[in-house]
């Protein structure tokens, strides 16, 4: 009676290295068919990668050459339009203040004050580029403001 169960542990201790065996051919084939699939995921994204960088690249530039001129045009209207109106809008108050700043208190409020310096020089008017000879009253005096006269 020996003999069957000696001979039963045989046949289970080989069972059990066949299956052990076979476990480790198939998780060696594993391994390789991961690893190949793996390799095979990179090389699809990395080719993926790379036709989405080509197609997108030319989009994207002509999509910042589309901005910039939007820019350059924005840039442009404001010189073009916004400066000249803030320049007339403003007109009232630099001519108000700008003369009295610059000590032409018979300036203050006109109309053809200009008030710019050219090298050392300033010109003060077309009428009077030194300014007017009295320091209170200016004969050629027009007002900024609409309907206002000369205070005398």
């Amino acid at each position: 009676m020996d003999e069957w169960l000696k001979q039963l542990q045989a046949d289970i201790h080989e069972a059990a290295k066949d299956s052990s065996d076979w476990f480790a051919e198939v998780s060696q084939q594993s391994n390789k068919a991961i690893e190949s699939l793996a390799e095979a995921s990179l090389n699809a994204i990395e080719s993926f990668e790379k036709d989405l960088s080509d197609s997108i690249t030319p989009a994207l530039e002509n999509f910042d050459a589309q901005v910039d001129e939007a820019i350059d045009a924005s840039f442009l209207f404001i010189d073009q339009t916004l400066t000249p109106w803030i320049e007339e809008t403003t007109a009232p108050l630099t001519n108000t203040v700008n003369p009295w700043l610059q000590n032409h208190p018979a300036c203050i409020g006109c109309k053809f004050y200009h008030g710019t310096a050219y090298g050392e020089e300033m010109l003060v008017c077309g009428m009077h580029p030194y300014g007017p000879d009295d320091d209170r009253n200016c004969q050629d005096w027009e007002s900024v403001w609409p309907s206002q006269t000369p205070s005398q």
